[in-house]
């Protein structure tokens, strides 16, 4: 029967086993070598299982919680493994009265790089490469985790018949106009505070220097500090209207700063801001609830009328167009506007479904 120090197998046979790089002979000498003994088996079936998870781990999302210590798994597995040690001479005892001065403990000098035939197979490439992806894995999911954000869902209120008043986040109001749509986030960013408007709304921004209120309105910003103001921007155009405060008109590479009883329009055709050369009151009806005319052209009146009432009112000929009116509504509907204007200039009212038509001959002149 062969001596058993002849079945022995080194640390560099089975690291190639391991790796897959034995060739049909070396392989059959592992296994029956593993055969031998149950024990050792279990234990090599436990450490090479250690040895395809550190291969696998770079290729999954997010390392281990609890890393493995395969150098110590190693050790252990080796010490199981190894033949006992041939029994030698007796070392030497020293009497107590002779003992030797205490030994100075001495590093060992650093190997110079040795092929992988010279190290041992837990020092080899494969493993050094097993071991730099389970520490690369385990920094970018420290990394993620200290990084991950919860994404920040959007608000959107939305009218259709009636006006609605919102608060957001940070304090400020907003009365959004019928047909209108305002989308915002749950809460504001820290250093800004974003909205877009569809339609028309009347703001009024809690002041905060350190972050910018911005409305996104069509192919336009509004951007302010703290006022208040109105926003008109059922088409292309958009019209600002501010109360107190300045804010900061932009459209593509163009910008006006307007103050108190400023307003200005985009016109969309084009492509330019065009500032007002007075301010227009009717601009903050839907939030004021008042209409004022000052001698001001019929045709402009009805203008005035359809933005604010939504309405579809055409006057039957250019000349009634250019009387003067002069009057005022508070809180009025559009059925006693029309009502009234058409009665102080001698002017009939006709209904064509949803389209009204003021008719009559001039009585301005």
């Amino acid at each position: 029967m062969p001596d058993q120090s002849e079945n022995r197998i080194d640390d560099d046979l089975l690291g190639k086993y391991l790796a897959g790089e034995t060739d049909a002979a070396e392989s059959e000498r592992v296994r029956r070598w593993l055969d031998q003994d149950q024990s050792e088996r279990q234990e090599f079936d436990r450490f090479e299982r250690i040895w395809n998870t550190a291969g696998q781990l770079k290729q999954r999302p997010e390392p281990p919680s609890i890393p493995v210590d395969t150098d110590a798994a190693w050790q252990k597995m080796r010490s199981k493994m190894s033949p006992p040690a041939v029994a030698g001479p007796k070392p030497l005892e020293l009497a107590p009265e002779s003992a030797a001065p205490e030994p100075v403990v001495k590093p060992l000098p650093v190997e110079p790089f040795r092929t992988t035939r010279n190290r041992s197979w837990w020092q080899s490439p494969a493993w050094a490469v097993a071991a730099m992806a389970v520490l690369v894995s385990g920094l970018l999911w420290v990394l993620l985790q200290q990084t991950k954000t919860e994404p920040i869902a959007d608000v959107a209120a939305v009218t259709t018949t009636d006006k609605i008043e919102k608060i957001l986040p940070d304090g400020s109001t907003v009365l959004l106009n019928k047909d209108s749509k305002l989308i915002y986030p749950e809460r504001f960013a820290a250093d800004s505070r974003e909205v877009q408007l569809t339609g028309e709304a009347f703001f009024d921004v809690k002041p905060d220097p350190s972050k910018p209120f911005r409305i996104r309105v069509r192919n336009t910003t509004v951007q302010v500090l703290g006022t208040s103001f109105s926003i008109r921007a059922y088409t292309d155009d958009v019209r600002v209207a501010v109360r107190t405060g300045k804010v900061k008109f932009s459209a593509r590479k163009q910008e006006i700063t307007l103050v108190r009883n400023e307003q200005a329009a985009f016109d969309a055709k084009k492509d330019t801001i065009i500032k007002a050369p007075k301010f227009d009151v009717n601009a903050m009806t839907f939030q004021t609830g008042k209409l004022v005319f000052d001698n001001e052209p019929l045709s402009n009146v009805i203008k005035a009328l359809n933005e604010v009432y939504h309405a579809d009112i055409h006057l039957a000929n250019a000349e009634i167009g250019q009387c003067k009116v002069n009057a005022s509504f508070e809180n009025d509907s559009l059925e006693d506007v029309l009502k009234t204007t058409a009665e102080a200039m001698h002017l009939s009212i006709l209904h064509d479904g949803n389209r009204i038509i003021l008719n009559g001959k001039p009585s301005c002149k």
